[in-house]
């Protein structure tokens, strides 16, 4: 049998399989025999012990493999690779960030000195940024300007809208660690309350009664309903035990206005005086015991500068990491600085022409309109506000209740301001010059105070309105005069000035006829009945919808009878190293609400999942 199997596979190899019987037919070979190949393999694969190479074994696997194999497997090695970095990168930006961490100082640059860090007589911006970090208020603005609860933990308010009571958060205390009482509330309004002591806020109270219920709980009880109200609460709270027995003649002369006892996020640490008594640096530290969320940041340093340029200097410098306000005329001084940004923040305030209505001229609509349509709002925008700044048409601004984006817009036209002026009687006279009406002709002063933004705004209006023919005289004011000579007295024909507005939409303290005299703020001297009963129900109102129509039926008479031409809403802009992370404000009340959401912000990070 050996020797057959021999012959056979002889045999095959010579490729017969022919023996003893020539005639046969040729043997047939099984399909295992066919493929030398997978004999080979099989062959391999039953004396292997294991299915996979060792790495011993793939050192080897070079010597077996073409170039083009080689070029083709580190091609593949190539592309894995890349997949695994990308995919690896993707993972990282999706699933890991950095996230906030305790630590870190911000010190900022200010422009003047600090006189009171004390709710009660804070006035200037320097006393309210300082003391809107030390104190508490019962409510606050968020960093979205939404009025939240503070030191107050609820509200209600009676049904005849009258009013309110007051319910005081449990374990809030002071920065020496008292506890916060419904004393420290009736202490500090009735303080307010006092002609004595002199506070700015004694208006906001007059006529409102403050009574303790218990230890948590106080009532304001107004003479009449005031929607606004709750926005006069967000004044910061004092210790009672502390101020109470300082009278008023002492009261602004406290070591205590400099080195305050607050319930606010930051509490005093020092502060430090040149050899004349100037305060240089002022210290804030965390307060741990805060009631609200605390904040990232170990305290703030403020750095006291006698002007802008000064301060900005200290900024080029690196002697701090930010100041507190940008003006538009040394923005570009700081362009180009590396690692430092500029934030735009809204604010509720506009600038417009206050046309004096007791001035027989300026009573009339359509020269006023036509003024309205010689008015180049891009080119003021552009030229005066270096683009910082929004064009505006009506006195209630974008973001506030009663905003009305369809009220009545004057585009600019001088063409058609032309044509509103020849059919009211002005005529240019045959040879040129000023318009002409019954042998008199159209001309009137504008007043304005001697500020970089105001007289740029200034000249662009004068050359906007003598292009069709309306002569102006313009009268520039000292800022330092400008209250008692000018706003006071309203001794001017046509007046270039800004109002601020306050966190409430209310018109009434700017347009009701009452608001003309005594100091009054209705600039134009305006007055309509139907305007008067809109703001009057209006402030009166505590459903918004209904308030909002209010304020929406005022804006259309007003752009129709246009006692004022309004500009533009300017914007403050606050200029931080990109070291501080977290300032998501974008609107402001007042320039101390940059820092509304101060517990979000920080400087030192730590990698972290989503």
């Amino acid at each position: 049998m050996k020797q057959f199997a021999l012959n056979f596979f002889k045999r095959l190899k010579n490729g017969s399989t022919k023996g003893a019987d020539e005639t046969s037919q040729p043997l047939k070979i099984p399909s295992v025999l066919e493929d030398k190949d997978e004999l080979d393999k099989k062959l391999v694969f039953s004396l292997a012990k294991q299915r996979f190479p060792t790495w011993q074994q793939v050192q080897y696997l070079s010597q077996y493999l073409s170039k083009k194999e080689k070029l083709l497997i580190r091609g593949l090695i190539v592309i894995t690779l890349a997949a695994l970095v990308i995919l690896a990168i993707r993972f990282y930006f999706r699933h890991v960030e950095y996230l906030p961490q305790n630590g870190g100082t911000y010190t900022e640059a200010l422009v003047g000195q600090p006189q009171y860090i004390n709710p009660v007589l804070a006035q200037g911006d320097i006393d309210r940024d300082i003391t809107s970090l030390v104190y508490a208020g019962l409510f606050r603005y968020d960093a979205g300007l939404k009025l939240v609860t503070d030191l107050a933990s609820s509200y209600e308010l009676s049904e005849d809208k009258k009013t309110y009571t007051i319910h005081l958060r449990e374990n809030v205390y002071w920065h020496n660690g008292n506890a916060i009482l419904a004393d420290d509330v009736v202490f500090t309004f009735e303080t307010i309350q006092d002609p004595e002591y002199k506070s700015p806020y004694y208006q906001n109270f007059q006529g409102v009664a403050i009574e303790r219920i218990d230890d948590r709980t106080v009532t304001f009880t107004l003479p009449e309903p005031f929607a606004p109200f709750l926005s006069n609460l967000t004044v910061g709270i004092i210790p009672g035990h502390i101020w109470g027995d300082i009278g008023p003649s002492n009261f602004h002369l406290a070591e205590y206005n400099t080195r305050p006892v607050g319930s606010g996020p930051l509490q005093f640490k020092k502060l430090t005086k040149d050899r004349s008594g100037n305060i240089k640096s002022y210290e804030l530290t965390r307060y741990g015991s805060y009631h609200g969320s605390r904040t990232y940041i170990d305290g703030i340093i403020f750095k006291f500068y006698p002007d802008f340029e000064s301060a900005i200097t200290a900024v080029k410098n690196n002697n701090v990491d930010g100041i507190s306000y940008l003006p538009k005329e040394s923005r570009n001084t700081l362009n180009g600085k590396r690692g430092y940004r500029t934030y735009s923040f809204q604010l509720p305030q506009y600038t417009a022409v206050f046309f004096n209505q007791k001035n027989e001229l300026l009573k009339n609509k359509e020269l006023k309109q036509a003024l309205a349509y010689a008015t180049d709002k891009k080119r003021i925008l552009t030229e005066a506000l270096k683009g910082l700044g929004k064009s505006i048409n009506g006195p209630i601004l974008p973001g506030f209740l009663g905003y009305h984006p369809d009220i009545k817009k004057y585009s600019f036209d001088p063409a058609k301001a032309a044509e509103l002026l020849d059919q009211a009687g002005w005529k240019v006279p045959e040879g040129g010059g000023l318009r002409a009406k019954n042998g008199a002709e159209l001309k009137f002063s504008l007043t304005t105070v001697d500020q970089t933004e105001y007289l740029n705004t200034a000249n662009i209006l004068r050359e906007n309105w003598e292009a069709i023919g309306v002569g102006i005289e313009l009268k520039i004011m000292n800022p330092l005069r400008v209250d008692k000579e000018v706003i006071k007295p309203k001794d001017y024909e046509a007046f270039l000035y800004g109002e601020i507005l306050g966190s409430d939409p209310d018109p009434y303290p700017f347009w009701h006829s009452s608001q003309s005299t005594n100091g009054g703020l209705n600039l134009s001297n305006y007055y309509n009945k139907e305007v008067d009963k809109l703001l009057e129900e209006g402030r009166k109102i505590d459903a918004t919808d209904e308030r909002a129509q209010k304020y929406r039926d005022f804006q259309n008479i007003i752009a129709e009878e246009m006692p004022a031409l309004f500009l533009y809403s300017p914007s403050y802009d606050y200029y931080t190293s990109d070291t501080i992370k977290g300032i998501t404000t974008t609107r402001i009340n007042i320039p101390s609400d940059r820092f509304s959401g101060i517990s979000g912000w920080y400087i030192k990070t730590r990698l972290g999942w989503q």
